[in-house]
């Protein structure tokens, strides 16, 4: 029923209407819970609207929390013992408090001896030590089966299906470079330069450009690179585009065999001389292959301004293997020789670079590949220690442009 707040603190009359006695004066009423008679009083009612607690019904008692731990330790068994303890404390709480959780702590301690007795069993038997050599077998295989995503610049790896053409790898398994093994990553290129897919098409070709740039610096001696060994890149697809992949992966594979070996050939496997001598080869290899794609009748100009670019090069290299300061005598006399070469050819090329017309520029453009020596190449190389064997490919590029020439 609704309370009244206007008749707050106001005692009603009783049912006679008529107001209850007052006490007289001189005999005090008795205070509450106070006997005044032969009967006790009534206990107070508790306020209008307040919970009571059932009749008659005394409280539960709480549960013991080290019967609960004993419990959960018993069942994860990381610490067999430690269920075991934590249930012979919760026994006595219980004993002592009156809580409940007699069971759990029971239940905790048996299946903490359970498990304290077959750790004990495996121990002795030599089980774990099985169990723990597998985990670590499985987690180094883990770590050498990888995806071709996540190749780093300097591993070798075998793929499950070699490395046939046109076809696509998600996993491959990481191995020694010393080992036989299928390719070697030289590095990677991520391709900034598309916000959507543009299409296989284009993701190759600039994959093929850029994938170029890295084995070059990957390998300076590209005579080290056996000759079943070609450049190959693994590209993202249509699919792995749309999760994120960007990384262009570029290689060196077998198209025949395996690889024995690594194919590296930078500052992190090269002596300082080694690496002085082949960045002077590496420099004009580079400047020589950027020739324009139009023929001197087409573009005279252009034509010109490469071949006066050749030339600077070259007498800047020649320099460049004047002022090496070559390990022994050997090596400072063969570098020399090829100094003298390049001089040479530098000034077939600036005969090129001012030649009228397109006769004159072919002529001395042919003239400047004379003093270039294979046998001189070969002679620095050994000096150095480096490889002196030609590669296939490069003794026929020398049988080509000189006929007569003798086989090395």
């Amino acid at each position: 029923m609704p309370v009244d707040n206007s008749r707050q603190g106001w005692t009603p009359p009783d049912a006679s209407g008529q107001e209850p006695p007052r006490p007289s004066p001189g005999h005090p009423q008795p205070y509450p819970g106070q006997q005044s008679g032969p009967y006790p009083p009534y206990p107070p009612y508790p306020p209008y609207g307040m919970p009571q607690p059932p009749y008659g019904i005394p409280p539960r008692p709480a549960t013991n929390g080290f019967a609960i731990g004993a419990l959960v330790a018993g069942i994860v068994c990381c610490l067999p013992p430690l269920g075991l303890v934590l249930g012979l404390i919760a026994l006595v709480q219980i004993r002592k408090k009156g809580e409940e959780g007699r069971g759990l702590a029971i239940a905790g301690a048996v299946l903490s001896v359970i498990s304290t007795m077959l750790v004990t069993v495996a121990l002795a038997t030599g089980g774990v030590g099985a169990a723990w050599d597998g985990f670590r077998e499985a987690a180094e295989r883990n770590a050498q089966e990888g995806s071709a995503f996540d190749l780093r610049t300097g591993q070798c790896f075998n793929s499950p299906d070699g490395l046939p053409e046109e076809e696509e790898s998600a996993f491959v398994d990481v191995v020694s470079c010393t080992a036989p093994h299928d390719a070697e990553v030289s590095g990677t290129y991520t391709l900034h330069e598309f916000d959507s897919w543009p299409g296989e098409s284009a993701v190759d070709s600039l994959a093929t450009e850029k994938c170029d740039e890295v084995n070059n610096a990957y390998t300076l001696d590209w005579w080290a690179v056996p000759d079943n060994a070609e450049t190959g890149y693994y590209m993202p697809t249509r699919d792995s585009w749309r999760f994120g992949d960007r990384t262009v992966t570029c290689t060196f594979g077998a198209i025949e065999g395996k690889l024995t070996a690594s194919v590296r050939g930078d500052s992190t496997t090269l002596a300082p001389e080694q690496l002085a001598y082949l960045e002077t080869e590496a420099a004009v290899e580079e400047v020589v292959f950027e020739e324009s794609a139009d023929e001197f009748g087409d573009d005279p100009r252009a034509a010109r301004a490469w071949a006066r670019q050749v030339s600077k090069e070259l007498a800047a290299q020649a320099r460049a293997l004047r002022e090496e300061p070559w390990p022994d005598k050997t090596a400072g006399a063969a570098a020399m020789r090829r100094a003298m070469e390049f001089d040479t050819a530098s000034g077939h090329w600036a005969r090129a670079a001012g030649a009228r017309d397109e006769s004159t520029f072919w002529e001395h453009r042919y003239a400047a590949e004379g003093p270039l020596l294979l046998t001189t190449e070969i002679a620095v190389r050994s000096a150095l220690g480096l490889p002196s064997e030609p590669p296939d490919w490069l003794v026929e590029e020398d049988e080509a442009a000189d006929p007569e020439s003798e086989e090395l």
